[in-house]
């Protein structure tokens, strides 16, 4: 008799990070996939517990924009992860990545990391040194 182990649901993707000003200063809140299409922002406390906010969306572009909305009177931020260029061909200006991204192309040996969503070699440069030292801290913590 064999036993099976019951798989355990996929764990939410880290997607991007913002910060808002609340009482007590600037806190984190992170936007996770929960699935293929479902995007929620969560609160984050202490030792980076998190909390469910009420915005939530079927796309990233859709979770941006009601995260602005819906924090505009706390000053909505999103974390500067740097710019993301596709490859082979650069495009000059890039555009903003999110942290997932930065997190993909700073942890593979030269940068270059491949981007499933594009279909496309992608890299990240100048992420900022607060989103850099956050991946540490998220890390160090096994929240990633």
């Amino acid at each position: 008799m064999s036993t099976n182990p019951i798989a355990e649901p996929p764990k939410p993707k880290l997607i991007h990070i913002a910060k808002i000003f609340g009482d007590n200063g600037w806190q984190f809140v992170f936007l996770k996939q929960l699935s293929q299409h479902m995007f929620q922002w969560f609160y984050t406390g202490e030792n980076f517990f998190e909390s469910p906010a009420d915005v939530s969306a079927d796309s990233v572009q859709e979770a941006m924009r009601l995260g602005f909305r819906h924090w505009k009177d706390r000053f909505f931020k999103p974390l500067g992860c740097g710019f993301r260029y596709n490859l082979p061909e650069r495009d000059e200006h890039g555009i903003n990545a999110l942290f997932h991204q930065m997190v993909a192309s700073l942890s593979s040996f030269n940068g270059v990391y491949f981007d499933e969503e594009l279909g496309h070699l992608c890299f990240v440069q100048n992420a900022s040194i607060e989103a850099r030292q956050l991946w540490q801290q998220l890390s160090k913590s096994g929240k990633l």
